[in-house]
């Protein structure tokens, strides 16, 4: 992978969630092009071949898990047993709301739930410390998403299960489908978006980008950094990094960064050369070994959430609209 691929990745956004809305056209290629100033068919060519080599299995939609009554949480557990670590990558994948694993090479892995209340929460948990041995994980990061004003529509749910797994696919083609007009399925698309009550992003497969390694920093500031010392950071990795973000706990840093390298090798070299930035008192890596998405029961949801409104109309859903 080079730099302007990592870029094209970054403007996209390779992560479903966020505490701002994503604009409409985020995924359009003349809008990337804009951004990073380089032509569309230069945009179009380097997402054809991420996607042919598989590194982009596809683009996913996700709605704002405030429509599904949840929130999202991730912790950080320490594993020191590799068999151990294995075997608990098994037993959780039937915990329902599991959104993500992070399996780093060494102890660590990362583990992504979601839930309804506070108990539900501590349940999980409870659960994962028997499978993991670890029973006081550190809490990661939140999935943050925006606030809603609104419900989803039966049309809007629709909209959002066409496009789950095929987020750049025509809106047309989505109309088509749904029997809607174009006009309709655009003006619905484009108030989701714009409210933040779904997000699209690439869904990647590392394993199939060869001679890229992906790994976290986490930057540890010092008392006296001010609010620059993030933004120091990011340009000195402009032509590295994917994703950024602030930990949920400043045990795992104060600003943590996601970023490729070209071999394992080049790891310690960047962890290196952070920890010579102004206001950075310490640099950690997670690299990772796997990445895995657990999100049938997204789907499983959205179906049920349909049946419900169905239930409540009683009467069927129009064949067509208008606009």
């Amino acid at each position: 992978m080079d730099p302007l691929d990592l870029k094209l990745l970054r403007t996209m956004g390779i992560r479903p969630y966020g505490q701002r809305p994503q604009k409409p056209e985020v995924l359009r290629p003349s809008y990337i092009a804009k951004r990073l100033r380089v032509g569309p068919e230069t945009v179009k060519a380097h997402l054809a071949r991420m996607e042919a080599s598989g590194f982009i299995r596809f683009y996913q939609v996700y709605p704002n898990f405030r429509h599904l009554g949840v929130a999202s949480a991730a912790y950080l557990f320490r594993v020191p047993d590799d068999d151990r670590k294995a075997a608990a990558m098994e037993r959780l994948q039937p915990i329902d709301g599991l959104v993500e694993v992070h399996n780093f090479l060494g102890a660590e892995m990362c583990v992504e739930v979601t839930y309804r209340a506070q108990h539900d929460l501590s349940k999980k948990l409870r659960l994962l410390a028997e499978f993991t041995g670890d029973g006081n994980p550190t809490r990661f990061y939140d999935r943050d998403m925006p606030p809603v004003s609104r419900a989803l529509t039966r049309s809007d749910w629709r909209i959002v299960k066409a496009l789950r797994y095929r987020g750049r696919r025509p809106l047309t083609e989505v109309g088509d489908e749904l029997g809607m007009s174009a006009r309709t399925v655009r003006r619905r698309y484009d108030r989701m978006m714009r409210e933040g009550s779904m997000f699209i992003g690439p869904a990647v497969d590392p394993s199939r980008a060869p001679g890229t390694v992906l790994f976290e920093l986490l930057f540890y500031t010092t008392p006296q950094a001010d609010a620059s010392a993030p933004q120091r950071v990011l340009r000195t990795y402009e032509d590295r990094y994917l994703y950024h973000y602030v930990p949920a706990s400043p045990t795992l840093g104060n600003f943590d960064v996601l970023l490729a390298a070209d071999s394992t090798s080049d790891i310690e070299a960047m962890r290196q050369r952070g920890r010579l930035i102004p206001g950075i008192a310490k640099v950690s890596a997670l690299v990772f070994r796997g990445w895995s998405e657990y999100t049938d029961w997204i789907d499983a949801a959205i179906e049920e959430t349909l049946k419900s409104l169905d239930r409540n109309s009683g009467t069927p859903p129009r064949k067509r609209s208008a606009g």
